[in-house]
C-alpha cells in the first residue's frame, strides 16, 4: 500500500477525529446489526476507534493496518473481542471468506487505482457469501453544506504525505468512491451521506 509515513500523527488521530467520525461508527454498527454480521474485519483500522464500537457491542472483531504506531494508539485501549494483526491489507493474510463483514473506512482515497483494486479484491475473498462491504470514502457534496465540507476536507488533505496528497487529488478527479464502485462492478445495497454528501457509507456486495 502506499501508506508510507501514515503514522506520523497517530497519537493526534482520535483528537481531531473521534468528533468528526462518531456519526459514521455508529452507522456502521447499525448496519453490521441489520446484517446480522457476527465476524467482521476492519481492513485500515487505524487507531482502532471502530474496532472499540462494534467490539462494546458484542461483535468479534479483526483490525489489520501496516502502521505500527496506529496500532501501538489502537492496543492501548480497553478493546476486548478484538485482534490487531500488524499487515498489508492487499495481500492474502486470511483464509478465504471467515468474515461476515469487512469495512473499508478512508482508506481508498490515499492509494492508486492498482492498489484500491487489491484492496477491494483482497475484501471481496475474505467475506462470504452473502456478506457485506462497508465502504466509508469521500463523494462530491451535492449543496452548500457539502460544499463547504469538501473545503475543510481539502485543507486537511493537504497536510497529508505527497504521495497520499497526490492520491486523493487523482480519487476526486476520477469520480470519487462512486467510480471506484462502478469499475469494480460492486452492487450498492443502501447508501448514507454525511456532511453534505462529502462522506458516504456505501454497503455493497
Amino acid at each position: 500500500m502506499d501508506v508510507a509515513n501514515e503514522g506520523t500523527f497517530a497519537p493526534l488521530y482520535d483528537i481531531f477525529f473521534d468528533g468528526i467520525l462518531k456519526q459514521i461508527r455508529s452507522k456502521n454498527l447499525e448496519i453490521i446489526s441489520r446484517h446480522h454480521c457476527k465476524r467482521i474485519i476492519d481492513l485500515g483500522c487505524g487507531t482502532g476507534s471502530q474496532c472499540r464500537v462494534l467490539s462494546k457491542n458484542g461483535l468479534t472483531v479483526v483490525g489489520i493496518d501496516n502502521s505500527e504506531k496506529m496500532l501501538k494508539v489502537a492496543k492501548k485501549k480497553d478493546i476486548h473481542k478484538t485482534t490487531f494483526v500488524l499487515g498489508d491489507i492487499t495481500k492474502k493474510s486470511f483464509s478465504t471468506e471467515p468474515f461476515d463483514c469487512a469495512i473499508i473506512s478512508l482508506v481508498l482515497h490515499p492509494n492508486n487505482q492498482k492498489t484500491i483494486r487489491k484492496i477491494i479484491q483482497e475484501a471481496k475473498r475474505i467475506v462470504k457469501k452473502g456478506g457485506i462491504l462497508i465502504l466509508v470514502d469521500y463523494d462530491y457534496g451535492q449543496h452548500i453544506k457539502g460544499r463547504i465540507a469538501q473545503r475543510f476536507i481539502q485543507l486537511i488533505e493537504s497536510f497529508a504525505n505527497q504521495s497520499h496528497r497526490s492520491h486523493y487529488f487523482e480519487f476526486m478527479q476520477r469520480g470519487a468512491l462512486p467510480a471506484i464502485i462502478s469499475k469494480e462492478n460492486l452492487q450498492i445495497l443502501e447508501s448514507f451521506p454525511f456532511y453534505g454528501d462529502a462522506l458516504k457509507i456505501y454497503v455493497v456486495q
